[in-house]
């Protein structure tokens, strides 16, 4: 999908990359200041290129209860959110997704490669239950809006701010309704705000009229992975099961009743661990190794692989998300990643990197 704000993005200077088959603006020139923007004042991410389905219908709670990790049912009132994962049998994802209640409907937000996938998986269970699912990708943009400033911001578009993680709020703007769901892409306090592809113009201007500052998918990626957030696509894949990603807290409900992979993901549970775990490295040296880069210590070879690399502007080094096999997961443990033209020593940390400011 093409964003509606192209023409914007350009005007604004934007480097175009490629992310998960998209292209995106990457950078408006000043990778650094866009960073600081999402840190110290406000910043604005197009993510219009995001995979959207409306769920409709009297039985869409229950339903989607049934299918997703999550506790879905608080969903009956209107301006409830959550952040849910749809699962295997074998208990591995499909996808993440954020869901956000209106007054007749559900909104997902999926990863944009996953979204076919995520609708023909739901539509296949739907026997008699009255629910509907319908691809609005193309309808809807996304603007997501984080920041200290990022309240102030909201505040111009007279939006309610003081709302928990995954909640928000449906209001008239411009006589067009605006949902906006506070998330947590990045680590700081953050806002996804849909609204109708006809109308993503005037609400980006707004929003820099308001002093936010257009960020791209580098500065966001930055802070994402200082925030030991990871991303399905990238850090989560159709091989992960939530628990090894560390979304036990974020995705799952341990007290709900059935779902796909339910018996897999509580029978983990149990046991109190996972055979490999997402955690942070240190890297020693000022290269960043690339995407599923090998990992081995001293006594083994194959003990996990790099998923995201990126030099923190905050601790001022190359950081990297992998996994490992659990029994090198401790703090201060050496491991060295497979680069070329030579090896890269690093140590493992925990995560987040950098503790995030979602208060």
């Amino acid at each position: 999908m093409h964003t509606p704000l192209k023409a914007e993005h350009q005007q604004h200077g934007a480097q175009w990359r490629e992310w998960l088959g998209e292209n995106v603006p990457g950078s408006y020139g000043d990778t650094s200041a866009e960073y600081s923007a999402l840190r110290q004042g406000a910043g604005v991410i197009d993510l219009s290129v995001l995979g959207k389905l409306r769920i409709t219908g009297d039985d869409r709670i229950t339903y989607l209860q049934g299918q997703l990790s999550q506790d879905i049912l608080p969903l009956q009132t209107a301006g409830v959110g959550a952040y849910s994962c749809l699962l295997k049998p074998t208990g591995q994802m499909l996808s993440d997704m954020v869901l956000f209640a209106t007054e007749d409907a559900v909104i997902v937000l999926t990863p944009p490669h996953t979204v076919q996938t995520v609708r023909e998986r739901l539509e296949q269970f739907v026997i008699m239950e009255d629910v509907e699912i319908e691809d609005v990708t193309h309808r809807l943009a996304v603007l997501h809006v984080a920041g200290k400033r990022a309240n102030e911001a909201l505040a111009s578009l007279s939006l309610q701010t003081q709302v928990a993680l995954w909640h928000g709020q449906t209001v008239l703007w411009q006589e067009q309704p605006l949902h906006a769901v506070r998330t947590d892409r990045c680590g700081d306090l953050g806002y996804d705000l849909i609204i109708s592809v006809e109308m993503a113009k005037d609400l980006w201007r707004g929003l820099l009229d308001a002093g936010v500052r257009p960020v791209g998918y580098e500065a966001w990626n930055i802070r994402r992975v200082e925030a030991g957030i990871p991303l399905f696509g990238i850090d989560m894949d159709e091989t992960t099961i939530p628990l090894e990603a560390g979304l036990g807290e974020r995705a799952i409900s341990f007290t709900k009743g059935c779902y796909t992979g339910q018996e897999v993901i509580h029978r983990i549970y149990s046991r109190g661990h996972t055979n490999r775990s997402l955690v942070g490295l240190r890297l020693n040296e000022d290269v960043l190794p690339s995407y599923r880069a090998p990992i081995s210590t001293s006594d083994r070879e194959d003990v996990g692989w790099v998923t995201s690399a990126v030099r923190s502007l905050a601790l001022g080094m190359p950081i990297a998300l992998c996994y490992l096999r659990n029994d090198y997961t401790a703090p201060g443990t050496v491991v060295t990643i497979r680069h070329e033209p030579s090896p890269v020593p690093a140590e493992v940390t925990t995560l987040p990197f950098v503790e995030p400011s979602r208060a």
